[in-house]
């Protein structure tokens, strides 16, 4: 019995393998992934004003307005507080844009209804936090203006 070698073409070829990226914080510097740069200014952030009286009853906290990286209380004031991580930028309270603001006064206020105690005032802050090269971490603390909470 004479058989013959099946003859199957060749698979074709893989396509070539899309170049590892590495991760990235908030301003492009690829030694620290974005999520854990996020992760250390928020529990820098936490211990920052937990230091300075205010009690945290929220991290990432998510609403349908947005979400809000630390939720903070200080007797019947209640802020908002968005954390703004960056390695090799000078200002990071500047990357806070005036839609992000507007969100966050947004979220705060229809969460107002729920919160115990109930609020006399809301306010939405944003903790900067700079991460040098070298060095202690540098956190600032920018109030932002008290309003009242919405009636209802």
């Amino acid at each position: 019995m004479n058989q013959r070698p099946e003859h199957r073409p060749a698979p074709p070829p893989s396509p070539p393998a899309a170049p590892e990226q590495e991760p990235r914080d908030g301003d492009g510097d690829a030694r620290v992934p974005r999520s854990a740069t996020a992760a250390l200014g928020e529990s820098l952030a936490t211990a920052f004003l937990a230091a300075r009286g205010f009690v945290v009853h929220a991290r990432d906290l998510r609403t349908t307005c947005g979400e809000i990286d630390l939720l903070v209380r200080r007797k019947r004031l209640w802020v908002a507080v968005e954390v703004k991580t960056r390695r090799r930028h000078e200002a990071p309270e500047r990357c806070v844009s005036p839609a992000q603001h507007a969100r966050l006064v947004r979220a705060l206020s229809a969460l107002a209804g729920v919160l115990r105690p109930r609020p006399v005032e809301l306010r939405v802050d944003v903790v900067a936090v700079r991460l040098p090269h070298e060095g202690d971490p540098e956190l600032r603390h920018f109030e932002g203006r008290p309003f009242a909470p919405p009636r209802g």
